[in-house]
């Protein structure tokens, strides 16, 4: 290759790749911005974490866009509560508004252990988890502690968790809790196995809970953001940075 093939190669290679460069740098400050005031509105929180989908992120910015952004938060705290946040906005612009945008909020089972509404008493203390199909409540029944585990359904109700016993295995066998002998309306046993409503965090305006499952790393809160929810100013009323 001559000298001035030479020239012509490295030039073009610095024409291509600089805005690239460019790119991933401003791809970079955006996320470390974003994550600096989702901090702050969530705070106190642990940890947070913004990625951007777009790749072009200096191209969507002269469009006063951010593009799709996922979010991380862990170490989030509401009433005593931690838990951690998983959330995908759709088209966030410069000026903090969104075109929706959906969000996971894990609540681990130590925690929602903790808020069971008699969970330790009569006797009987509730280990929270799953079995892979849905939320347990494992423990210890009866003067002889036998192990058992209650299989329930979950529901949301008015901004609670409502937790339904239907089925309890003990000593291999799995029975639905009609079945049971003593589980008869008034028996101790069947105040140990009564539904429990469970009262979760206030979610902010905009912002509603859709579903509930039991998760691998605890009970997961499926939620739908509406378009608009996190407008905000160039500086804004909370103390907050914008976008």
């Amino acid at each position: 290759m001559n000298r001035r093939r030479l020239l012509l190669a490295v030039t073009t290679a610095v024409v291509v790749i600089a805005p690239l460069t460019g790119s991933v740098v401003v791809t970079d400050r955006t996320e470390q911005r974003i994550s600096r005031a989702a901090a702050c509105r969530l705070a106190p929180v642990g940890h947070v974490s913004a990625t951007l989908d777009s790749p072009l992120a200096s191209v969507n910015l002269l469009r006063g866009s951010v593009g799709d952004v996922d979010i991380h938060a862990s170490g989030l705290k509401r009433r005593g509560m931690s838990m951690a946040l998983d959330a995908h906005l759709r088209q966030v612009t410069t000026s903090g508004a969104t075109h929706g945008g959906d969000a996971t909020l894990t609540i681990p089972y130590a925690e929602l252990a903790k808020r069971l509404p008699g969970n330790g008493s009569n006797g009987t203390s509730w280990t929270p988890g799953t079995d892979g199909k849905g939320l347990t409540l494992t423990g210890n029944a009866g003067s002889l502690g036998v192990p058992v585990t209650v299989h329930t359904d979950i529901t949301l109700e008015a901004g609670n968790l409502v937790v339904t016993p239907t089925e309890l295995t003990a000593l291999g066998r799995t029975l639905p809790l009609d079945a049971l002998p003593g589980a008869a309306d008034g028996t101790p046993l069947a105040q140990r196995l009564k539904p429990r409503t469970v009262p979760l965090p206030a979610l902010p305006s905009g912002v509603r809970a859709t579903s509930a499952q039991a998760g691998e790393d605890g009970l997961a809160l499926r939620l739908d953001l509406t378009p608009g929810v996190t407008r905000s100013h160039a500086k804004a009323t909370d103390g907050c940075a914008a976008v």
